[in-house]
């Protein structure tokens, strides 16, 4: 198991929540949960027969996928995509840590990666962001740093897990309290003309969904604790 004992839990949980409010540090990891969402628009617009333009990677851990759609269809499913993706995406990467498939995490990792650098991610800060952690992670796996490997690849799993549901809940709160710059929730309302709240709500649930999962994972426990869990409170 990845995680054997709470303690070790309070220990990750308080240097991961010190790298978040690093100046530099904690906005340069938040950016592999932007890179997945981004990620995921992209792979759902290119599924739906669409083209994807560009992404784009901001300092201040936003990020913009500008795609091209043939259908309605097309659209609403890569605007849903961005969230689900993070969520998802975040379990699976802490599973292939807690089965100890740390290779393969790498791998995986770097080919999103590699693939977003040749084609997808077109400006000055996405290019910089993913040629440093393509550095980072060829020089600790080329001279055999296994354990710091392990340990990177931990505080991504971690960050990925948190910043996947902070995001849902940041878009949920701005639904909210404001009428303008909702994201994805705002689009979705423009294309439906269902409001935006419901989006967020339907977000925000996917996303406290595959954050008990990934929480239940890190601590050892079953991925489908949750679900079990589910099926006897109804």
């Amino acid at each position: 198991m990845m995680m054997t004992s709470h303690l070790e839990v309070v220990v990750w949980i308080f240097i991961i929540g010190c790298l978040t409010y690093m100046p530099v540090i904690g906005p340069y990891f938040k950016l592999f949960n932007t890179m997945v969402h981004e990620t995921g628009h992209a792979v759902a617009a290119i599924v739906t027969g669409g083209k994807v333009s560009n992404i784009s990677l901001y300092s201040n851990t936003g990020g913009l996928a500008i795609t091209q759609h043939r259908s309605l269809f097309g659209r609403l499913i890569t605007l849903l995509a961005g969230y689900p993706a993070a969520s998802l995406f975040s379990v699976l990467f802490l599973y292939a840590l807690d089965k100890e498939w740390i290779m393969p995490a790498v791998f995986t990792l770097t080919a999103i990666l590699i693939y977003n650098l040749i084609f997808w991610v077109r400006n000055l800060t996405g290019w910089v962001w993913i040629v440093s952690v393509l550095s980072v992670l060829y020089f600790l796996y080329a001279n055999n740093y296994s354990q710091w490997l392990e340990w990177l690849l931990t505080i991504i799993g971690i960050m990925l897990l948190i910043q996947a549901f902070l995001s849902t809940w940041i878009l949920f709160t701005l639904t909210l309290n404001q009428k303008n710059e909702t994201g994805d929730a705002g689009l979705l309302e423009d294309l439906t003309k269902i409001p935006s709240i419901i989006w967020s709500t339907l977000f925000l649930t996917q996303g406290l969904g595959c954050f008990i999962i990934g929480i239940s994972i890190w601590l050892g426990y079953s991925p489908f604790i949750f679900v079990n869990w589910l099926i006897q409170l109804f």
